[in-house]
């Protein structure tokens, strides 16, 4: 048996198969479409540091009673202020304010005795600032400070004069350093103990 198909069929049914064809090819001379995407947000920077701190630092030496009224340790205070410079780095003049406690003996041959020292002037801080990412600000930074011009001391105590001289001498002339975080514009007081140091620090 033979089926005839009419015309009409045979156009109705090829129109059937092509039209997808022909509706997945664009136009000529059709625009192509146009796919928008935003661009990345950018990092957020880090917070801007204060261009002035204000410092508090106390010493967190070992306390050692060695017998009754003698014992070695002490405490040393230093307050100041710290100012940005041009550079990005800080420098301040701080007050130092110490008594420095001393009972033993100071050397191989000679016999235990006490010392005791105050001393009180000025001291210049320099400070660089350092990446930290323990630091809440992701900054901290490393200070160092040596007696000015002028800063005063007495020793007095059983000790020999020559080791209470020399001991004197070295705390006019020795450099001291610290590292701790720093906090940015906006930020309230902070407190450190810094264990690696023996300081806390009170910043503002």
């Amino acid at each position: 048996m033979r089926f005839r198909i009419s015309p009409l069929a045979a156009a109705l049914a090829l129109g059937g198969v092509t039209a997808p064809a022909v509706a997945q090819t664009p136009a000529p001379g059709a625009p192509a479409s146009l796919v928008l995407t935003a661009p990345p947000l950018p990092a957020p920077g880090p917070l801007a540091l204060k261009s002035v701190y204000r410092l508090r630092l106390t010493s967190m030496w070992p306390q050692q009673m060695v017998t009754a009224g003698c014992r070695n340790g002490g405490e040393e205070t230093l307050d100041g202020t710290l100012t940005r410079s041009p550079d990005g780095t800080y420098s301040g003049s701080f007050s130092r304010r110490t008594r420095l406690l001393f009972c033993g003996a100071h050397g191989p041959a000679a016999s235990a005795c006490s010392l005791d020292l105050v001393g009180q002037g000025r001291v210049t801080m320099t400070g660089v600032v350092l990446e930290d990412e323990t630091s809440p600000s992701g900054r901290s930074i490393r200070v160092t400070w040596t007696p000015a011009a002028g800063h005063e001391a007495a020793v007095s105590g059983e000790c020999a004069d020559g080791f209470k001289q020399a001991v004197r001498e070295m705390y006019l002339s020795t450099l001291h350093a610290a590292e701790f975080p720093l906090t940015t514009v906006g930020s309230g007081p902070r407190t450190d103990e810094l264990e690696s140091y023996a300081w806390r620090v009170e910043e503002e």
